[in-house]
């Protein structure tokens, strides 16, 4: 199995951070191993969704987002957390359509 380094960015994450409830987003980083750099994207977007599920309050008819930011085949995890946890959160842009 190869190794990758995953930086994911979320956005539109209705979220209850420091008691106040708003939009977010955030970057995180998680390390997997897997066959290839797609599967090692599908593998870190799950553990994503499986962390968020319970903190994520979004209506259906807005949903957050995720995407992949950066993704590369690493030698070896080093001294990283595998798969790694935590969030940079940033407070969400507020557009008007």
């Amino acid at each position: 199995m190869k190794k990758f380094k995953v930086v994911i960015e979320g956005d539109n994450f209705e979220v209850l951070l420091d008691g106040k409830l708003g939009k977010h987003g955030f970057f995180t980083t998680r390390f997997v191993e897997s066959k290839n750099s797609k599967e090692a994207e599908i593998l870190a977007m799950n553990i994503i969704r499986d962390e968020l599920e319970s903190m994520v309050l979004n209506d259906r008819s807005d949903p957050p987002v995720m995407y992949v930011e950066e993704n590369f085949e690493i030698d070896n995890f080093g001294d990283n957390p595998v798969p790694g946890s935590g969030f940079t959160w940033f407070k969400s842009e507020e557009t008007s359509h």
